[in-house]
Order: structure tokens, then sequence, then C-alpha cells
């Protein structure tokens, strides 16, 4: 990591740390920074701009050299069966195109008896759904299916996996 220098030079555009950014930056921190804590800031924004990011497409993932691509471990399996089951969904009429602006993400789950199931995700439709508007939640019995068990929660931090290469 380069010094800071105790007397930063003034700012000039470099890269990704643009003017827009820079004001954004010291915007958020002026309130419980000093001017020359600020321009040290400025200084150290300026000479790690690849450092930082202000969206996906500049983020980027790690280096495959310092850190190994990612082997998921999978069982033996034919890989397009979900094709075939799609492509019969859509001749059964189950499934049909479109050119909607909404998407459907799913996943595909293996049986006992070797035959694939499509698991649809209804997240993207939950977001746009008029919430309590079917019968009302009972929270009493609800708590109650989770009694004596061991309950935990995950949480999306926004780099969870993507900075990773798979193999």
């Amino acid at each position: 990591m380069p010094e800071l220098s105790l007397n930063p030079q003034p700012f000039t555009l470099t890269g990704r740390y643009t003017a827009e950014r820079q004001e954004a930056v010291r915007a958020d921190h002026k309130d419980f920074l000093w001017p020359a804590e600020l321009d040290l800031l400025n200084d150290l924004m300026y000479k790690q701009n690849q450092a930082f990011t202000w969206t996906d497409k500049e983020r980027g993932t790690f280096c495959s050299d310092m850190f190994p691509d990612v082997k998921l471990p999978v069982i033996p399996h034919v890989p397009f069966k979900a094709t075939e089951l799609i492509k019969r969904k859509i001749a059964a009429g189950v499934y049909e195109p479109s050119n909607s602006s909404y998407r459907l993400r799913w996943f595909c789950v293996l049986k006992k008896n070797s035959d694939i199931c499509i698991v649809n995700s209804l997240e993207p439709l939950n977001r746009i759904t008029i919430q309590h508007s079917g019968v009302l939640p009972i929270p009493e019995h609800l708590a109650e299916q989770f009694t004596g068990r061991a309950c935990g929660v995950l949480l999306d931090l926004y780099v969870g996996y993507d900075e990773h290469h798979l193999a």
C-alpha cells in the first residue's frame, strides 16, 4: 500500500475516483472529519482508486493466483436433464414463452427415484404482491412449530459469492 502524504496533492481525476464521487465521499464525512483528515481520505482514494467500487460493473473478482477457483462437489448427473423437463412442460402448456419484464428464478431438486423436480422461487413475486391481502397469519401456530429447535438466519452481504470464480 502506498504511503499517504502529510501534505496531499490537490485532487486530480483518476480512474474510478471522479469529481462527483469525491464530492459524495467528502459530503458523507464532513460532519465528523477535520478538513486535513478529509484531504488525507481524498489522497487515499486517489492513490487506491482501483480498490473502491461504486457499481457492480467495477466490482470484479478475486485474483485466481491468490484465491483458487471454487470447486463445487456434485453428484454424477446428466447436465441437461432440466432442459428436457422444461421442454416437456412447454409442450404440455404448463410453461409458455414470454417477453414479459417479469422473470422467475428456479432450481432443480433430485428426487429419490432419480427424477428431477423444478422448484420456482417466488421471491421476486413477493416484492410486488400486496401484503396481507389473504388470510391473516397465525403467529402463535407458526412459533409453536419451532419449539425446542435451533433457528438460524442467513444474510446476503452483497459480496457473499460473486467475488470467487467457479472451477
